[in-house]
């Protein structure tokens, strides 16, 4: 890959040589995976923790669900013959994107994905080296597929106003 590549939420990409994959995240999560001796690596955007039904082997997933997504980051460094244990990982997003009296009404994702990827990742033994996970707004994402870097670039929260006489 020679330029760069956009996932949307549910996306996931595994590769190396030049070019970036981007990506921008508010309560999605997006895992990094690196592989420094083979320069390679991956990234994945889920929206939702989901369940864990799915087996090791499967062929039916389901990027928007970080089980899922998980599953197909493993198989892809299995292919190329890459040990998750050998892996750098870091984690980004689980932000609030809305603040204000309305957003409180609604769940918080965010936070459901960040304690569901903390624990998945913790289960696995792999060793996470960088976070930026939780807070308020928007992060724009760029994975350096030559290097592993990544470059963060943050952006602010929508601010939600209660229409005045609702929930009345």
């Amino acid at each position: 890959m020679s330029s760069k590549c956009f996932l949307n939420p549910g996306g996931w990409y595994f590769g190396g040589g030049e070019g970036f994959v981007e990506t921008l995240l508010g309560p999605c999560i997006a895992i990094v995976v690196w592989f420094p001796s083979a320069r390679m690596g991956g990234i994945c955007h889920f929206q939702l923790p989901g369940p864990r039904r799915v087996a090791e082997h499967a062929r039916q997933l389901d990027g928007r669900y970080g089980y899922d997504a998980w599953v197909w980051l493993k198989q892809q460094a299995r292919v190329q013959a890459l040990r998750m244990e050998e892996a750098e990982v870091k984690l980004f997003g689980g932000a609030r994107s809305l603040t204000g009296a309305a957003s409180q009404r609604s769940t918080d994702i965010g936070r459901q994905n960040i304690v569901f990827v903390e624990q998945l990742l913790a289960e696995a033994g792999v060793k996470v080296v960088g976070r930026d996970l939780g807070g308020e707004g928007c992060r724009y994402l760029r994975f350096d597929l030559a290097t592993g870097a990544v470059w963060v670039r943050r952006g602010g929260a929508l601010t939600v106003r209660a229409k005045e006489g609702a929930g009345k």
